[in-house]
């Protein structure tokens, strides 16, 4: 079962706290029947077996009480604007393409700012937004807005129809789906809920651009893997298994193991690359205490997003090949 195939991740699984989880687990569910992102008990239920707060604590194991709480909120939000997407044209896709633009133009002003366009998406997101901007520099607020920018831009292109030619090689659809994986802004709140904000010059270096595009691509590859049965249940092509079956005409088993192996080749990436990681802070003058948090956003961002991401995708419910496709209407 996809679901359940193996990868050889080479980072340790996060130690996380049960009672921690719980507590954030409910109070991200009393956070969105307030915003009205959840409306019914089915809709509960739903986001409840996706198990998004444990998702959260194994992205960010260094983050406790409120800081937990708002990484969980940012899956909770991820997870339920992107399915309204999926929804056929009009209704709910209509409604996140309103809110979409609604939160471009948001990010253009101060956080905080309360959305012309009030709904409970982008309440939602506009609260999330304000918090982790809480305490951060300009510097990543405006780099942070960038990845945002990214990923709502891309959702909305997907939204539409296709315009182009479907991607006919896994690296052609990763260059479509990076934006929208929702990596990028995990990352970023790493910075702000672990204590590692990067130096902006280290950000804009080359390499660790590098670093964030393998363990974007690696994630989305991973969930590709997982997900591809409730894709083709969907409907929709847009998996890196189905485009190996459709371009290469390889069956599924061969399309799995070539997108496995994939991955792993990404990982071999970034471990060598990682040794480069000394004398790059060098030659961009970093201090001690500034390549400390390198390091330290090398463990607690980018090997804990790809190994988190693994360890909670082979149990969610959200995978699952018996979980319905619709999305129910009190959701979103």
């Amino acid at each position: 079962m996809p679901q359940g195939v193996a990868f050889d991740i080479p980072y340790p699984a996060a130690v996380v706290a049960a009672a921690e989880i719980d507590k954030a687990a409910d109070a991200t569910l009393d956070w969105a029947r307030d915003l009205g992102l959840v409306r019914d008990a089915a809709a509960a239920d739903r986001i409840t077996g996706w198990r998004l707060t444990e998702l959260a604590a194994r992205f960010h194991p260094a983050a406790r009480g409120d800081d937990l709480l708002l990484a969980a909120n940012l899956q909770c939000f991820l997870f339920l604007f992107d399915d309204q997407f999926d929804a056929a044209p009009g209704g709910p896709r209509a409604a996140a393409v309103a809110a979409a633009r609604e939160l471009l133009a948001l990010l253009h002003e101060p956080p905080g700012t309360r959305p012309r366009h009030d709904v409970p998406a982008t309440r939602a997101w506009a609260d999330v937004w304000a918090r982790s901007c809480a305490g951060m520099t300009a510097a990543w607020r405006s780099r942070a807005a960038q990845d945002w920018a990214g990923y709502l831009a891309g959702v909305l292109v997907e939204a539409q129809p296709p315009v182009l030619a479907p991607p006919t090689t896994v690296a052609e659809h990763l260059s479509l789906r990076r934006p929208t994986v929702g990596a990028y802004p995990v990352l970023d709140l790493a910075e702000r809920v672990q204590g590692c904000e990067l130096p902006d010059v280290a950000f804009h270096t080359p390499l660790l651009h590098r670093l964030r595009t393998i363990t974007a691509d690696v994630a989305g590859l991973c969930n590709d893997v997982a997900s591809v049965e409730k894709e083709e249940r969907r409907g929709t092509r847009r998996n890196a298994v189905l485009v190996l079956e459709d371009s290469a005409g390889l069956p599924r088993a061969a399309a799995v193991a070539e997108t496995v192996a994939l991955v792993h080749a990404l990982i071999a990436e970034l471990d060598g690359l990682e040794h480069l990681i000394p004398d790059a802070a060098a030659a961009i003058g970093l201090h001690a205490a500034e390549r400390a948090t390198v390091d330290r956003y090398v463990r607690l961002a980018l090997h804990t997003l790809i190994r988190g991401n693994y360890d909670w995708q082979r149990h969610t419910a959200r995978y699952h090949p018996a979980a319905p496709p619709a999305v129910p209407d009190g959701l979103g």
